[in-house]
């Protein structure tokens, strides 16, 4: 009875995210209808180089997130070949942008370790969560930075009020890190609402643990998680050119976090639809008209879905052809 109720809700909540993220890009399209039904015409006037350049140089974010995760796995002597890695995170991209679930991706690649490499579940599973926060704390990083360069897009208040962001992002990574420091414990007595947090807070530092005394591994994952970082902002920033949004390179600082961030909020299908609407609405912000948002949205859309498509025709030819080994 009880496994039937909770298919069913995964059920609902699977349909109500397909739901929210067809109803919000329906909205998109519809509320721009008018500038959008002479696209096919516009783009024949932009320059393919810079969307050839864009794409190539997301594929390049990936494979440098792939080595980001590498060297986490080889802080714990895990030595796995980076022509298997690649697939196994090209996959996963598939299943984050694919699925209802955003961490789909992330289960893949544990799993596929685990399966295909005899790897200890709770090795795989520590790697991809350390790696994750790395990622949030360089994301939260780059957005922090990019206040020095875009204050004069935004007011004050705009500014103070998206200042929270960054600041919330490092108090958050510094209690994880430093539990004690901010007395965590005596929160999760003293708050009840905490208190249903304390087991997936205690579970993370169980595999946050094992990598305190690895300091260069950990620096050298920041720095491919940074390095990764600034190749997604050049890959958006080609596609502002092709889109002639023609924004300056550094506005991307904190334009592409936040709309990374925002695909990941968990009410969506691979973030379609939010994703779309965030970019259109920060855009604005920077006096970007709104019809030129919608194609700079849609030219992201189509790199992203471009590369979870690569993803897909990777996972049939690995998991089909070569039954779910490495086959380069």
């Amino acid at each position: 009875m009880k496994k039937s109720k909770r298919i069913n809700k995964n059920i609902l909540f699977t349909a109500l995210r397909i739901f929210i993220s067809v109803s919000l890009f329906t909205f998109l399209i519809i509320r721009n209808w008018t500038n959008l039904k002479n696209i096919l015409t516009l783009i024949k006037s932009y320059n393919p180089v810079f969307l050839i350049i864009a794409v190539a140089l997301f594929a390049l974010g990936i494979s440098v997130q792939m080595l980001r995760w590498d060297i986490l796995l080889k802080a714990q002597e895990i030595n796995i070949s980076k022509s298997f890695l690649i697939q196994s995170y090209y996959i996963g991209y598939f299943y984050s942008n694919i699925f209802p679930t955003n961490v789909g991706g992330d289960i893949y690649r544990c799993y596929d370790i685990y399966k295909n490499k005899n790897i200890r579940l709770e090795n795989s599973i520590s790697a991809v969560i350390v790696e994750r926060l790395i990622g949030l704390f360089s994301a939260t990083l780059f957005v922090a930075i990019s206040f020095f360069s875009i204050y004069k897009y935004l007011n004050p208040a705009t500014v103070l009020s998206l200042s929270l962001l960054p600041i919330s992002g490092i108090i958050l990574i510094l209690a994880f890190i430093k539990p004690e420091t901010f007395k965590l414990n005596r929160l999760f007595l003293k708050i009840r609402f905490l208190k249903r947090f304390e087991l997936g807070f205690n579970s993370l530092q169980k595999h946050f643990a094992g990598f305190k005394n690895k300091t260069r591994y950990l620096t050298l994952s920041f720095s491919y998680s940074f390095i990764s970082q600034l190749i997604f902002f050049a890959s958006f920033y080609f596609a502002n050119l092709y889109s002639r949004v023609n924004l300056d390179f550094f506005s991307f600082f904190f334009i592409n976090p936040i709309i990374t961030l925002s695909a990941n909020i968990p009410i969506s299908i691979g973030g379609i639809g939010i994703r779309e609407n965030i970019t259109v609405f920060l855009l604005k912000k920077f006096n970007i008209a709104e019809a030129h948002g919608v194609i700079f949205a849609l030219v992201i859309l189509f790199i992203i879905m471009l590369n979870t498509f690569v993803g897909g025709i990777t996972y049939v030819v690995k998991n089909i052809f070569y039954k779910s080994k490495g086959f380069l």
